[in-house]
């Protein structure tokens, strides 16, 4: 029989399940039952609704909807007899005491039972199902936020502009959470109050805009005098709670806090709220989501402030100013790059461990060989999926990764290490004019890694063309500044188009290879050491990027 139609799923559950993933599960339950049909059922967060996601061999359904409210609500195994002799069973997808779903099998052969039997095979693939749902919404949650967080540190680059970035931090922060309002308040420490800054949602009148929380007066009032989060589930039976809009029942708040390496130092931003008209709306997850969010609001703030103070200082501090945004901007995204990568290795690094408990749950028990076979196949594709997360996560944010300090090197030895570490093919033609005896440069071991960028992006371009010469040539050139040392990287590649040129250091400038860390990376580290990089290209005719980086002339020199 064909399967039935199953109705549209919300957007956050289309995300984190995998349609294969549940259709192989409705397949081997019937299959581990010989049965005639099954079926799975999504639970929404609240528990008050369930929704068919995939069934198997099931023309119509013939169980009614309080056979599965029952195993939802005594979170215990269930049978039922339907019309026309439709034997069914139905248990529930339990991952820490939380119901993700209920998996459900029917049987019309005439005198069929199920017993414990059955239901001692049907529970562990609706357990896995679960634990396999509940790490596809931890995937889903961690890919919004990091997605979140390439738009909001895209602005942080790209602008400075304070009412801008706090309104996009607060849109991102309404869309991940599924909230219909939210606030963002900064605190005035002259007033002791918390001030209106960003909002969204319907019904901000020019009164409820101007109403101002003092600290402890209400949710907000409450985050901003103890500074951590609130997760308010019931607004209109929370005492602490100041309702503005009727409507809101549920709310969470974070405080903005300026972090130092001492907790007594933390110093009060503001307050970010969101509000929504479902009770219990928002969880733990969202707490955690919304207080990456605010980091990132504090870090605006921050960033706009120095840029006020920037802006004020004298023509001749210019070239310092410089080097200290780039320095800035390193650090924003190395902080922002190690909690990210510690907290993928977080919820990432769940996954395996889980697939060896299921493992170690299934070992005792009788289960067909190819049921056995099928799980085993899920289970390492979810391991070796866990595993290219992590590899990917570690090969996006080690560029990020702190260096250490700053040692003296000789470009030429750079160059050549990089050349290796290129691994070219032999119809790339190299060119070296290295000039001897330069004096080193003050930076870091990264300084091989820009290389390496710089000699595999010219690789990239160069494919497919005739003509393959990558030419890389090193001089000391003095100027009223002092002495450079620069580098030339030349091939003979596509070119680069002066539409795309407008664009070329752009951050997360999307590519076919990555999220295009790049070439903003590679400017900005070289600008952090002092110096300089350009492009100059046309379509069709290669490019050459030109690196200037301050010699270092201490006697003594150390070769690194």
């Amino acid at each position: 029989m064909d399967s039935i139609d199953t109705a549209q799923q919300p957007a956050l559950m289309a995300e984190v399940c995998e349609t294969t993933f549940l259709e192989s599960t409705v397949r081997q339950a019937t299959l581990l039952l010989r049965a005639s049909a099954s079926a799975f059922y999504l639970c929404d967060p609240s528990g008050e609704e369930l929704s068919l996601a995939r069934a198997h061999g099931l023309a119509k359904v013939p169980w009614g909807e309080d056979l599965l409210r029952q195993v939802w609500q005594s979170r215990q195994p269930a049978t039922g007899e339907c019309p026309g002799q439709c034997m069914v069973l139905a248990v529930p997808c339990l991952w820490a005491e939380t119901v993700r779903g209920v998996l459900v099998v029917a049987d019309d052969t005439p005198g069929r039972v199920f017993d414990d039997a059955d239901v001692g095979l049907l529970q562990p693939l609706a357990d896995l199902a679960a634990a396999a749902l509940r790490q596809a919404d931890r995937l889903a949650r961690m890919t919004a936020q990091f997605r979140a967080l390439h738009v909001i540190d895209t602005a942080l680059s790209s602008s400075l502009q304070l009412d801008r970035v706090l309104n996009l931090i607060l849109e991102k922060a309404v869309f991940l959470v599924g909230a219909e309002h939210g606030s963002l308040r900064l605190y005035n420490i002259g007033t002791g109050d918390l001030v209106l800054k960003a909002h969204l949602g319907e019904g901000w009148t020019p009164e409820v805009k101007s109403y101002r929380f003092r600290v402890g007066q209400g949710i907000t009032g409450w985050v901003a005098q103890h500074r951590r989060p609130y997760l308010c589930h019931d607004a209109h039976a929370d005492p602490r709670n100041v309702l503005l809009f009727e409507e809101m029942e549920a709310g969470v708040a974070v405080p903005l806090l300026t972090r130092f390496e001492e907790p007594e130092r933390e110093e009060l931003l503001g307050v970010l709220l969101l509000e929504s008209t479902r009770r219990n709306a928002f969880d733990q997850h969202d707490v955690e989501l919304l207080e990456a969010l605010a980091q990132e609001a504090v870090i605006a703030i921050q960033n706009a402030t120095q840029h006020q103070k920037l802006q004020l200082m004298h023509q001749a501090l210019l070239d310092e100013q410089e080097r200290r945004v780039a320095a800035e901007k390193w650090t924003v995204m190395g902080q922002t790059a190690t909690a990210l990568a510690h907290r993928i290795n977080n919820l990432v690094g769940i996954l395996p461990v889980s697939a060896a408990e299921v493992r170690r749950t299934l070992k005792d028990l009788e289960v067909p060989q190819p049921d056995r076979d099928w799980i085993d196949d899920n289970l390492d594709r979810i391991e070796r999926n866990a595993r290219f997360v992590l590899r990917m996560s570690d090969a996006l944010f080690r560029p990020f990764q702190e260096p250490g300090p700053p040692v003296q090197l000789h470009v030429n030895r750079l160059l050549n290490e990089a050349l290796q570490a290129a691994n070219l093919p032999p119809n790339v033609q190299v060119i070296l004019d290295l000039e001897q005896g330069l004096p080193p440069v003050e930076s870091s071991s990264l300084l091989v890694d820009i290389f390496l960028e710089l000699i595999t992006n010219a690789r990239k371009a160069m494919d497919g063309r005739t003509r393959q010469w990558l030419e890389i040539r090193t001089r000391l050139e003095p100027d009223n500044t002092g002495h450079w040392v620069t580098i030339q990287i030349s091939d003979t590649g596509v070119g680069i188009a002066p539409e795309q040129m407008a664009h070329l250091w752009d951050m997360f400038k999307p590519t076919a290879d990555g999220l295009g860390f790049g070439l903003w990376w590679v400017r900005t580290f070289i600008e952090r050491q002092g110096g300089t990089i350009v492009c100059d290209s046309r379509p069709g005719a290669g490019a050459t990027f030109t690196v200037r980086l301050p010699a270092h002339d201490s006697p003594g020199l150390l070769e690194a």
